[in-house]
C-alpha cells in the first residue's frame, strides 16, 4: 500500500515538472490580434496595411522581430515592400530590412525564411501556385523582460502591379530566436479575398479554377498548357469521357481565327480524378505560323465530341479568356 502511495505521488511530481517545463520553454508567445487593410486597389497602387500585435513573455528574451507578407509573386514585391513598426519597448518608427532568400530561420531546419513559411503556414488556400512568402527583421535587437505583454504596431506598404488580381494575403510574426518553432511562438493571419482592380484577364487565387493556362504570362509563339480542372466546380462536362478544345483568336490584324472541331488536334489528354491537359503552340493551332501578324488574345470553352456542350467561365456560357502579352 506504501508503494502504490508513493507510485501516484511520483507521477503526480512528475505531471507538476512537466507543466513547469512547459511554461519554462514557451518563453515568448506571440499574435496578431488585428488587421487593417482595404478591400481593395486599383492596379499599380500601394496596399497601406496594419498589423496589431502582442507579445506576451514568462521569462527574459532579446530577439528581432520578424514580420511576412504572402502575396502573389507577380507584384516583384520582395525589394518594394516598406516595413516599420512602433512598440511598447521602443521609441519611434523602428525599420525593419529584407531577409535575404537563403538566410537559414531559427529552428528551421535550414529551410529559409520563405521555405520554412511555406512548409509550416501554407499559402492560406489561394488555389493558384504563383504566390510567396516575403519575410523582414527589425534592424535592431529587443530586450523583453520576463512576464510581460508587450504590443507592436506593425506598418507595411505593399506595392502592386496593373495586373487584375484577386488574392488572399497572409501575414505572419515571430523572432529571431524561436522562429515558427511552436504555434504559441508566431501569430499568423489571413484576410479574405482581397482584390486589385487592374487590367487583363483576372488572376483568381479565391475560387475553384475550371481552367488555367500555364505559364501566365506568354505570347503566342511559345508553347502553352491549357489545364481542365472538371472536378473542382460543378460543370457540364464533369462525366465526359473526352473532352476538345474550341477556340477563337484574335490577330493584330483586328480579325479573328475559329478553331472548334472535335478532333485529335483538339482533343485534351486526360491525367485521371477529373484533370485534362492539353499543349498547344497558339500560332500553329489557330492560324499560319508563316503569318506575320501575331495572336493577341484567345477566347475559349471546352467541349464534348458533339461540339454541342460547351464550359466556360465558371461552368457558363462565358469564355475563358487568355490575353498574350510580354514578361
Amino acid at each position: 500500500m506504501k508503494y502504490f502511495k508513493s507510485t501516484k505521488i511520483q507521477n503526480y511530481l512528475v505531471r507538476i515538472l512537466a507543466t513547469m517545463i512547459v511554461v519554462i520553454i514557451i518563453s515568448c508567445s506571440m499574435t496578431i490580434d488585428s488587421v487593417v487593410q482595404p478591400p481593395s486597389v486599383n492596379g499599380g497602387e500601394i496596399i497601406p496595411v496594419t498589423l496589431n500585435v502582442k507579445i506576451e513573455t514568462n521569462e527574459g528574451q532579446t530577439s528581432k522581430l520578424m514580420i511576412a507578407v504572402l502575396v502573389p509573386k507577380i507584384w516583384k514585391a520582395s525589394q518594394k515592400i516598406k516595413a516599420s513598426f512602433t512598440s511598447s519597448v521602443s521609441s519611434g518608427p523602428q525599420q525593419m530590412t529584407l531577409i535575404p532568400a537563403g538566410t537559414a530561420a531559427p529552428k528551421g531546419n535550414g529551410l529559409d525564411w520563405p521555405a520554412y513559411l511555406a512548409n509550416k503556414i501554407g499559402n492560406g488556400g489561394n488555389l493558384i501556385n504563383d504566390w510567396e512568402w516575403i519575410a523582414f527583421y527589425s534592424n535592431a535587437d529587443y530586450a523583453l523582460g520576463g512576464n510581460k505583454t508587450e504590443t507592436a504596431t506593425v506598418s507595411l506598404q505593399i506595392p502592386t502591379t496593373d495586373d487584375n488580381v484577386a488574392f488572399k494575403l497572409g501575414y505572419v510574426v515571430a523572432n529571431s530566436t524561436d522562429g515558427l518553432s511552436g504555434t504559441d511562438r508566431y501569430g499568423s493571419y489571413f484576410t479574405g479575398c482581397f482584390r486589385v482592380n487592374g487590367s487583363g484577364d483576372l488572376i483568381d487565387f479565391c475560387n475553384p479554377q475550371l481552367a488555367t493556362v500555364e505559364p501566365r504570362t506568354s505570347q503566342d509563339n511559345d508553347i502553352v498548357t491549357i489545364n481542365f480542372d472538371a472536378g473542382v466546380a460543378t460543370n457540364k462536362l464533369e462525366t465526359s469521357s473526352a473532352i476538345y478544345l474550341c477556340g477563337k483568336g484574335f490577330t493584330t490584324r483586328g480579325d479573328s481565327v475559329v478553331v472548334c472541331a472535335a478532333n485529335q488536334q483538339s482533343k485534351l489528354t486526360s491525367l485521371g480524378a477529373g484533370r485534362w491537359r492539353m499543349d498547344i503552340w497558339p500560332r500553329q493551332f489557330f492560324m499560319q505560323t508563316n503569318d506575320t501578324t501575331h495572336l493577341t488574345r484567345i477566347e475559349y470553352y471546352f467541349t464534348d465530341i458533339t461540339g454541342n456542350v460547351k464550359v466556360g467561365y465558371g461552368g457558363g456560357n462565358t469564355p475563358f479568356v487568355f490575353t498574350f502579352k510580354c514578361q
